[in-house]
């Protein structure tokens, strides 16, 4: 396995944050890895949006450290930088994907997927194009053995309302409340990993010049059945 060491992350920076360029210039010894290791496939990408791969990328090494060969599903995993830069290291990663296989419905119902069986299951920008997003992550949850790490990156947007502006590729865009209140009650056994950072007043990514909104961050774990959340 190709040796990389996880950022050190500074006092009280949590995982559940927006992923704004103070995140650019924290996480960038793991957006030069990606380059590094994916090169053609992040020369692809808009520079601005890398941070979230980047993010997932560095989570995912820094959990699974120490942990032999764990079990790591990739919800959208077509052109996903992490997922492939998670491979070119050495991990072993389960993609599923509309383009190449299936989406999360199909895999999620197969009688050869082991419900509460996954050490990770992450994706990267994907939750915005899906319309039933809360069944979406309930299966998430039930996917994930107890202890095991949801990973999730958003578009994200305080105050936006359905009829607000977005990009027409998105089903909407994230708040707080979304991932509070919408999200959580749906994921049986799953607690967010840390005390959320999400405010974000000045978000700093524009889509083609029209669209002004940032990313967050949604890392949940999950719980022994029965514990307190």
């Amino acid at each position: 396995m190709v040796r990389y060491k996880p950022i050190k992350l500074p006092k009280g920076v949590p995982l559940n944050r927006v992923l704004d360029n103070s995140a650019r210039e924290l996480y960038k010894p793991a957006i030069d890895k990606l380059f590094q290791l994916v090169p053609d496939a992040m020369a692809r990408k808009i520079p601005e949006a890398n941070v979230q791969q980047a993010f997932v990328f560095d989570t995912i090494c820094r959990y699974t450290k120490g942990k032999k060969a764990p079990k790591i599903l990739c919800i959208g995993s077509f052109e996903d930088t992490a997922c492939m830069s998670l491979k070119a290291v050495g991990y072993e990663v389960e993609e599923i994907d509309p383009s190449i296989n299936c989406d999360l419905r199909t895999h999620f119902m197969k009688p050869t997927t082991i419900k509460g069986s996954y050490d990770v299951v992450f994706s990267t920008s994907v939750i915005e194009h899906v319309t039933l997003d809360t069944v979406f992550m309930a299966q998430v949850s039930a996917l994930l053995k107890p202890g095991g790490m949801g990973i999730t990156t958003c578009d994200f947007k305080e105050g936006w309302v359905p009829g607000d502006s977005k990009p027409d590729v998105d089903e909407r865009l994230y708040t707080q409340h979304d991932l509070r209140e919408r999200f959580l009650p749906v994921m049986s056994d799953c607690v967010l990993v840390d005390e959320p950072q999400w405010d974000c007043p000045n978000p700093d990514f524009t889509l083609i010049g029209i669209y002004q909104y940032t990313f967050a961050t949604f890392v949940v774990k999950k719980t022994p059945r029965g514990v307190a959340k």
